[in-house]
C-alpha cells in the first residue's frame, strides 16, 4: 500500500496544504510497505528495542533505485539520515530496560530508494544475530503543483558561504498563485554541503515565503523572506538586478559585510 505524507482537508487550497513540510511517522506495523514523500518532508521510524546493550536497530539506506528515465542508478539515496535516539519506556516497563529506537530522515532529493533497519547485536555483545528487518520503499517527489494550482515564479541558484564545508550550493524554487499574486506562496529549497567529513551532503526544506517592503537601508527595497517550520531558520534576501538576483541579508534586514558571495542568480 501507499502511505502519503500529509492530509488534504476539504476546502483548503493546494498552496496552503503543501507549503509547510510534513513529518510522517512509521511504526512496526508499517514494515514492508511503500511511502510517498515530498522534498523537505521528515520521515520518522520508531521500532521497539527491548535488549539495550545487546541488540540494536541499524539504519541501511539503499542507493537510488533509478526507476525512471534519466535516473542515475546507484547514485546517492533521496533520503538523508538526520539522527537516531533511544526513547526509554516510562512506568512499569522501565525496570526491564525496554524502549523505542527512533530514526529521523530528510527527504532530500527526488527519487526512490529502499530504507532498511536491521536488528543486529552490538559490538562485543554475545549471542546469535537476529534476522529481524524493517524494510520500506520510499519515493520522494518534487512537490511541484499543477499549472492550475500555482506557478513557478522563479528559480535562484548559487554557492553561499559555509562555516564547516567548502560551500553551500543552494537552489530556491518559488511558487505562487501568479506572478503578481504571492498569496499562499511557498518555496522548496535544496542545499548541498560540499566536502564535509561525510562527503557532499544534501538537505531539502519547504515553507512559505513573503514579499516585504523595505529593508534596514532602503524603505523602497523589495525583500523576499523564507519562513520554514523552524522560525530560527528564517532567511531574508534583497531582490536586486531587476529581479534577476537575491542577496542574503542578516536577521535585521541589514546588508552582511563580507567579501564572500551572498548572491543567488535567477535561472531561466
Amino acid at each position: 500500500m501507499w502511505i502519503r505524507a500529509g492530509l488534504f482537508l476539504l476546502g483548503v487550497q493546494f498552496c496552503a496544504a503543501v507549503s509547510m513540510a510534513k513529518t510522517v511517522t512509521l511504526g512496526e506495523a508499517d514494515n514492508h510497505t511503500e511511502i510517498a514523500l515530498v522534498l523537505g518532508d521528515t520521515l520518522v521510524v520508531q521500532l521497539p528495542s527491548t535488549l539495550p546493550g545487546q541488540y540494536t536497530w541499524r539504519s541501511r539506506l539503499g542507493n537510488h533505485l533509478g526507476n525512471h528515465v534519466g535516473d542515475r542508478v546507484g547514485s546517492r539515496a533521496p533520503l538523508i539520515a538526520l539522527n537516531e535516539v533511544l526513547l526509554p519506556v516510562q512506568g512499569n516497563g522501565a525496570e526491564k530496560g525496554a524502549g523505542t529506537q527512533q530514526f529521523r530522515y530528510n527527504a532530500a532529493m527526488v527519487g526512490e530508494t529502499v530504507l532498511r533497519l536491521e536488528f543486529e547485536p552490538e559490538r562485543g555483545a554475545a549471542g546469535a544475530a537476529s534476522n529481524s528487518t524493517f524494510s520500506v520503499k520510499v519515493q520522494v517527489a518534487s512537490g511541484a503543483p499543477g499549472a492550475d494550482e500555482a506557478i513557478l515564479t522563479g528559480v535562484y541558484k548559487g554557492r553561499l558561504p559555509c562555516a564547516d564545508c567548502a560551500g553551500l550550493d543552494t537552489e530556491i524554487r518559488l511558487y505562487a498563485k501568479g506572478r503578481f499574486d504571492t498569496t499562499d506562496a511557498f518555496y522548496v529549497r535544496t542545499q548541498t554541503y560540499r566536502d564535509t567529513p561525510r562527503g557532499d551532503v544534501t538537505f531539502s526544506d519547504r515553507g512559505v515565503w513573503a514579499v516585504l517592503k523595505g529593508d534596514a537601508v532602503d524603505p523602497n527595497a523589495t525583500v523576499y523572506q523564507l519562513n520554514p517550520d523552524d522560525v530560527t531558520e528564517r532567511q531574508s534576501f534583497l531582490l536586486t538586478d531587476k529581479g534577476d538576483a537575491l542577496v542574503q541579508l542578516d536577521r535585521e534586514l541589514k546588508p552582511i559585510a563580507t567579501k564572500m558571495n551572498l548572491t543567488l542568480r535567477k535561472v531561466q
